[in-house]
């Protein structure tokens, strides 16, 4: 067959970040699943994913990257095929290593694209998130799709838009955070069972240290002890630093309120569908409720709301309200222990 020089799919619904989620892998499932006519909403990707359970924090340093979903287990190709699961497809992962051409990412995205099926890719516009590559131009050295950040200030010098919104850039390869590749027209697979989902869940909720990076239930000890590290607040600090302690501390609520809503959600449909594990399912709802409420009753009124402005990060910055934030963070690590508790007995239940 002739390779084709462009190609486009129109009506691939729009990746952004908003009220209807903040989590870039489980939005691209969401949005591909849509298009292809599958039954696969946010909250269902978010927490088959196991991206809904996540919570990391590298002890190493404030890493804007803790939030990143590739984190929630400790192999981070599982996230991405559990994801894939999420819409019964099977995993073809592309890489990108030392040896990889650029004609090898042209000639995935344009084999799926020319088949009907937008891409997932990491990378592409900004930092390697998830996003969705709906067509190409130029053979492929022309990519266009939806991207997270494609309206950030920082990336317009390397995009364009097209009239739908779709991005535009030839500028992918150069961009050295264009990471993997998945395609989503892959042969079918049976959905997870429940017992799978919760499996999942606890192996992610567990607590543990991966390298530096502290996860699960001990990423709140981290959070904690970060946040009541004097020294990386004092007086004197540059503004710019505060703003990277406040983008961290934003990003660990922004995803804890996002991943533990959706969870709730998901399991008490769970409990809908089956009735033997119903008490210990909204059980764990419960506990995973308690933590947003936290954050959006309790944390973000003493920032003085959810932004990150200058308001927000100077009240990061007072010792008295960091204090106050380690004491909540202690009582949400408490109800994701319990929520972990459950999840993890009815997980070795027979089911």
């Amino acid at each position: 067959m002739e390779k084709r020089d462009s190609a486009i799919l129109y009506g691939v619904p729009p990746v952004a970040y908003g009220q209807d989620g903040c989590t870039p892998l489980p939005m691209c499932i969401h949005s591909c699943a849509e298009y292809l006519g599958l039954c696969v909403d946010y909250t269902r990707a978010m927490s088959e994913s196991g991206a809904a359970f996540r919570f990391v924090w590298n002890t190493a340093c404030w890493d804007g990257a803790n939030v990143n979903a590739i984190f929630t287990f400790d192999d981070p190709v599982k996230v991405l095929s559990c994801g894939m699961r999420s819409m019964e497809r099977e995993l073809k992962l592309m890489c990108r290593t030392p040896e990889t051409k650029k004609e090898d990412f042209v000639d995935f995205i344009c084999e799926e694209i020319d088949a009907g099926n937008p891409v997932i890719a990491l990378g592409i516009i900004g930092p390697p998130e998830a996003c969705v590559i709906t067509g190409y131009r130029d053979g492929g050295n022309v990519l266009m799709g939806w991207n997270v950040f494609q309206e950030y200030m920082e990336y317009q010098a390397y995009v364009r838009h097209e009239k739908n919104g779709y991005f535009v850039t030839e500028s992918w390869w150069k961009n050295p955070d264009t990471a993997a590749l998945i395609a989503t027209g892959t042969g079918g697979l049976p959905p997870f069972t429940p017992r799978e989902v919760l499996r999942n869940a606890a192996e992610a909720l567990e607590g543990r240290m991966c390298g530096t990076y502290a996860k699960g239930i001990l990423a709140y000890d981290a959070w904690r002890d970060a946040l009541l590290c004097d020294r990386d607040f004092p007086a004197d600090a540059v503004f710019s630093l505060l703003v990277e302690r406040m983008m961290c501390h934003g990003d660990a609520m922004d995803g804890l309120s996002d991943g533990r809503s959706h969870a709730a959600k998901y399991l008490r449909g769970l409990a809908e569908q089956h009735p033997a594990m119903a008490t210990g399912l909204c059980a764990a709802a419960g506990e995973l409720d308690r933590i947003s409420e936290i954050i959006w009753k309790e944390m973000i009124p003493v920032l003085g709301g959810w932004e990150r402005g200058e308001v927000q990060t100077r009240q990061l910055a007072r010792a008295e309200n960091r204090r106050l934030f380690a004491r909540q963070i202690e009582r949400m690590k408490a109800h994701d222990q319990r929520a972990y508790d459950y999840i993890r007995k009815l997980s070795e239940e027979h089911l």
